[in-house]
């Protein structure tokens, strides 16, 4: 029988020469590579390992001449455990056969953090408080409340909680926060944003007493190197809005972004800021006048 109808008569056989074939065809480039590498002791471009996860390094030729070793493990919400988040050496870095190389992976599970006791505090200093133990501000609801931006409640996915209280590692702590004797004049200026991360800038504006709006992210774009390009409202350092307004984000890559002119050509009229004697704190985590009457109008990042 003719050997190309027999093939066609039985098509898994075919599949299963072509799949073969591949098995063999990787085998040698394999064995090739590490014959020349391994033997004569030349370098090598370290293969791109973030990304990948630790179950599929074998699949790197330069894996057999390298030793990976893990130092550490983060949880990351929505990534897989086993992820590697950085590595060192880099990859392309020129080695020898035999280097170790050193990787940050993310953890399985979640680290368990204890809720900080923020009841009465500033939203400010709450934000802050949480951040110092790697958890995050979620929504500010404000009520009536003598107590103006005091915190007065604590929720975790809608929840009551406390500072006996554990939660995985990055979770989200919603806010009851207090609008004040008069609520009528509980408002708060928008803070600058543009270049920073997700992280950042949440930070920023919850810091502010806002709340995060809608979060716009460009197609395909890896969230490690996102950050703001574009934010509804915008800052002008004069425009005052009601406590727990929603800013609007819009997030590009550094990648392909050039963040740094982004933020230098920004260009905002602060002077009538600082003529109408309005204050403007930093959103750092700490409280640093930017703006102030006389001051020329400064923009701070």
């Amino acid at each position: 029988m003719d050997i190309k109808v027999f093939l066609q008569r039985f098509p898994l056989v075919k599949h299963l020469l072509l799949m073969v074939a591949v098995s063999v065809a990787n085998f040698v480039a394999v064995y090739l590579f590490l014959m020349h590498y391994g033997r004569h002791g030349e370098e090598f471009a370290v293969p791109e390992l973030v990304g990948k996860n630790v179950d599929e390094l074998d699949e790197f030729p330069q894996s057999k001449l390298l030793e990976y070793i893990i130092i550490d493990s983060v949880y990351v919400p929505n990534r897989e455990g086993g992820e590697v988040l950085s590595q060192n050496p880099i990859a392309h870095e020129k080695v020898k056969a035999g280097r170790k190389v050193y990787m940050i992976i993310c953890a399985y599970n979640p680290e368990k953090i204890t809720v900080p006791d923020v009841i009465d505090m500033t939203v400010r200093r709450a934000i802050s408080e949480l951040g110092a133990v790697e958890l995050q501000g979620g929504k500010l609801t404000f009520v009536e409340n003598e107590y103006k931006n005091a915190v007065l409640e604590m929720y975790y996915k809608g929840k009551p909680v406390d500072d006996k209280t554990q939660v995985p590692k990055g979770s989200e702590i919603d806010f009851t926060v207090g609008l004040g004797e008069n609520p009528d004049e509980a408002v708060t200026l928008t803070p600058f944003v543009l270049g920073k991360s997700p992280k950042e800038a949440r930070r920023d504006i919850l810091s502010a007493s806002m709340n995060v709006g809608v979060e716009h992210y460009d197609a395909d774009i890896d969230p490690r190197y996102a950050r703001v390009s574009r934010q509804e409202p915008n800052y002008n350092g004069i425009t005052r809005l009601p406590l727990g307004a929603k800013v609007e984000l819009w997030y590009s890559s550094d990648r392909s972004t050039d963040f740094d002119k982004l933020v230098k050509d920004f260009k905002v009229d602060t002077t009538g800021a600082a003529a109408s004697g309005v204050p403007v704190y930093g959103s750092d985590g700490d409280d640093e006048l930017l703006i102030e009457e006389g001051d020329g109008g400064l923009l701070s990042w």
